[in-house]
């Protein structure tokens, strides 16, 4: 009788300890949609700069140096702020199974409620953690050089960024067969030119154009859009779109605007 009770008190220990320890899973659970300045993950002690389009684990600590987008996989945005910090995993959004913003579109120069959109998220992201050499600067925390071209179109003001600047970055050749990515991937990269133009009133705006480009606009500056189809408006921003034929459209976030 005692050597079962002690027995049963010993089983019921270990299932405390086991329930209580958190698993670490190398299944991916969101990537980097979009950063207007360099985001960091912890690699041991060091906080080292993560490339759009990276994939993220549950186990991921990042830390945001500017304004950033994740992208969940069942469907969440979780928008970044300069300071901010987080594990992956523990992120609310990473919970959700489906969007957590309303879906608008423009229609002939009016903005309307639209239907859902249906994404495979996932395939979107890739392992490859693209750091170019020009990201290894001594203050990673300086979004100058390359993170200013690399992050946000046409540098972090309306001037276009310097050419060498623009080509260091991950839309160098893709590499020859079998290395090359069969699907197309999130990456940073420029907008294009004409189209609709936004100029960003309050807060930061996310583009995404048809190639899966994405970029952060921040405050002032007309941008033009180029080959953009959707924008990623959070919560508290605001910008004003003004269309190739002079109709303004302004859009209140949150909302999860396609262009086309």
């Amino acid at each position: 009788m005692g050597q079962r009770f002690v027995s049963g008190v010993l089983a019921a220990v270990v299932m405390a300890v086991a329930s209580g320890c958190k698993e670490r899973s190398d299944k991916p659970v969101a990537g980097l949609l979009a950063a207007g300045a360099p985001v960091l993950r912890a690699e041991g002690k060091e906080w080292r700069p993560i490339a759009v389009g990276s994939q993220l684990l549950g186990h991921d600590e990042l830390k945001a140096t500017g304004p950033a987008v994740l992208e969940f996989f069942g469907g969440g945005l979780r928008f970044l702020k300069k300071g901010d910090s987080l594990e992956v995993g523990d992120a609310d959004e990473a919970k959700l199974h489906g969007v957590n913003l309303p879906s608008r579109q423009i229609v002939e120069g009016k903005l309307r409620e639209a239907p859902r959109p249906l994404r495979i998220i996932a395939a979107r992201y890739t392992q490859v953690q693209v750091t170019p050499a020009s990201a290894q600067q001594d203050d990673p925390y300086n979004p100058s050089g390359y993170f200013a071209a690399f992050f946000t179109p046409n540098g972090l003001s309306s001037k276009k960024a310097s050419d060498a600047a623009a080509t260091d970055g991950p839309r160098k050749p893709l590499p020859p067969p079998p290395h090359r990515p069969r699907v197309p991937h999130i990456h940073a990269g420029s907008l294009g030119e004409e189209g609709v133009v936004a100029t960003v009133e309050d807060g930061y705006i996310v583009a995404e154009t048809d190639d899966l480009a994405t970029a952060v606009l921040l405050e002032g500056g007309d941008i033009p859009l180029g080959r953009t189809v959707r924008l990623v408006v959070p919560s508290g921003a605001e910008v004003l779109l003004r269309t190739p034929d002079g109709r303004k459209v302004e859009v209140e976030g949150p909302a999860d605007v396609r262009l086309r």
